[in-house]
């Protein structure tokens, strides 16, 4: 269905990739200082913001042309749920105070979409669910205000799968793969994922159960990072499963992502959770850390993986040959960076008890908690929305599977699961009690075994697979399917969320891009940047899409005398 409040397109014309601020120097007695939108970092743009050849009232203004074009029109990326009507307003403003005062932050007047599960207290929060198409929160969860706070422009709320889970939902429909348009995006943060693959945004905030940043972020080529559990709050974010949900920063770079963590990690005593990381946060940075005043690009180092000994979890190829070459070239740059790279294979117990039959049994009776934490959240919601489980099945089953755009099947059977289960029950306790810890156990015992500073896999055993949702399907025999054991779930599923991020490592033959994952020890998530920053800068394997090119009007000029 695309966004809502997006402006007309502008005309679409071809363009190679280049640096997004430099200097033109084909005329001698004239350089002009030029900045591209396509695939501009936060330094391009504040650098153009400097110059005067950019205000974030122009930068907004040629995102809503993207928007427009790509989101609502063309391949129709049904990537943005709505766009925030005061967009330019409050662009105008950022632009004076930058004027009269200087930036508040990096992030000042830096457009950012926020995953429609984020609270905002001027758009509605959905959760990919069209009964909450038009509910308002009362105000913002702690990263969006954290976001406003530092000068960052809230664009808009990006699709995601419904109630955390997929890339359809029934507001926008199936979010669609801007490199391959049979493909889907990889759940649940769909939208974030294609909205900044395909050049909508600078950067988006996404959120991770099991793999929802992740996994949106290799099947389009971004970065993505899950931070260790609790370092971010999660307070305001619909809840999936809060013994593992986080939020996450997505961006084109490292750099980007590490700014936006910069933004939106910080204590927060309505997160208990939160509370719990920061307290044992690693001495001498835990004050720091708590205040939210760590500089996480302080890591970004080139040099950071000499003499790094990396763990290639060797059970998580074998899926594609394609990708299995990529993933091969990665390991070849980082040995070529100074990295050991040392093979590992998970004890195929616990391969059984946590990744195959274990995984889903842990998932399963972790969401005993959902009836209870999804109806306390909507108890926070206006008198409009209802307020029960027992109601949501009944309008979507009265309703919403009576509409061309029905309930994906796996939403009510969660749904309906929750009626019958809860927090008392001993499988749930014994989850809590046993299997978590004993999960982090073991995870932490592969790291000391190895003697390893973090692990490295390719994210995903398979490229994109073919759109299937309740609307429509598509049939694609070009896809190669993988029987490989998944690598997204083993950051996640324990009593301690361990971070990963993921990286681009390059295209495969049908167009469609992948990424390699870092994942490390809780609390080491400045050092998984400082990683990835060494192998995105030795690399450079991010590339956008042909499928949404740059339009008229996105180079801008200012011609100044030599």
């Amino acid at each position: 269905m695309g966004a809502v409040g997006a402006v007309s397109a502008l005309g679409i014309v071809g363009g190679a990739t280049t640096p997004a601020f430099a200097e033109d120097t084909s005329e001698p007695r004239t350089r002009e200082r030029s900045f591209k939108l396509e695939e501009a970092t936060i330094a391009d743009i504040a650098a153009a913001f400097d110059s005067g050849v950019l205000t974030c009232v122009k930068l907004t203004e040629l995102y809503l042309a993207r928007i427009a074009a790509y989101e609502d029109a063309g391949i129709r990326l049904n990537s943005i749920t709505t766009i925030n009507p005061d967009a330019l307003r409050l662009a105008a403003e950022l632009d004076r105070e930058r004027q009269r005062h200087g930036p508040r932050s990096p992030l000042h007047g830096i457009p950012v979409l926020l995953k429609d599960n984020v609270d905002t207290y001027d758009m509605p929060t959905s959760n990919g669910s069209v009964i909450l198409k038009n509910s308002i929160p009362p105000n913002d969860a702690f990263i969006a205000d954290a976001l406003r706070r530092k000068g960052a422009l809230i664009l808009g709320k990006a699709s995601m799968g419904e109630f955390a889970g997929g890339s359809y939902n029934t507001i926008d429909g199936q979010v669609t793969n801007p490199y391959h348009l049979k493909r889907n995006t990889g759940g649940s943060s769909a939208g974030p994922g294609a909205a900044l693959a395909a050049n909508l945004a600078v950067l988006a905030i996404g959120t991770d159960t099991s793999t929802s940043v992740r996994g949106p972020a290799s099947y389009n080529g971004i970065v993505g990072l899950r931070p260790t559990t609790g370092l971010i709050s999660r307070d305001g974010i619909a809840p999936k499963n809060l013994n593992f949900d986080t939020a996450g920063p997505m961006a084109r770079t490292v750099t980007d992502a590490a700014l936006m963590l910069n933004a939106v990690a910080g204590e927060d005593p309505a997160d208990p959770l939160s509370v719990e990381v920061y307290k044992n946060y690693p001495q001498p940075l835990r004050k720091k850390a708590a205040q939210g005043r760590l500089d996480y690009t302080k890591y970004l180092k080139k040099g950071s993986l000499k003499g790094v000994r990396l763990g290639a979890v060797r059970d998580f190829f074998g899926g594609d040959p394609e990708i299995d070459a990529l993933a091969a070239k990665a390991l070849d740059t980082m040995r070529a960076l100074g990295a050991e790279i040392v093979d590992i294979t998970i004890d195929p117990t616990f391969l059984d008890f946590y990744v195959t039959n274990g995984g889903r049994n842990i998932r399963t009776i972790a969401d005993y908690r959902f009836k209870a934490d999804w109806e306390q959240y909507l108890a926070t919601l206006g008198p409009k929305v209802p307020k029960t489980v027992q109601e949501f099945i009944h309008i979507y089953e009265t309703e919403v599977n009576k509409s061309p755009l029905p309930v994906e099947n796996s939403v009510l059977d969660l749904l309906k699961r929750s009626l019958s289960t809860s927090t008392d029950m001993p499988a749930y306790k014994h989850l809590i009690d046993t299997v978590l810890p004993e999960a982090t156990r073991l995870k932490l015992a592969m790291f000391n075994q190895y003697d390893l500073d973090a692990m490295v896999f390719p994210y995903q055993t398979s490229f994109a697979s073919p759109i299937s949702n309740p609307a429509f399907s598509i049939n694609d025999p070009t896809f190669v399917p993988s029987t490989r054991p998944q690598p997204s779930i083993f950051a996640g599923y324990s009593s301690v969320g361990f971070p990963g991020i993921v990286v681009p490592m390059g295209i495969g033959s049908q167009g469609l891009p992948m990424t390699i994952s870092f994942m490390g020890r809780p609390y080491s998530d400045g050092q998984l940047l400082g990683y990835a920053y060494d192998y995105e800068q030795a690399s450079k394997l991010r590339a956008p899409s042909p499928l949404v090119p740059p339009l008229r009007g996105e180079t801008l000029v200012v011609p100044s005398s030599s």
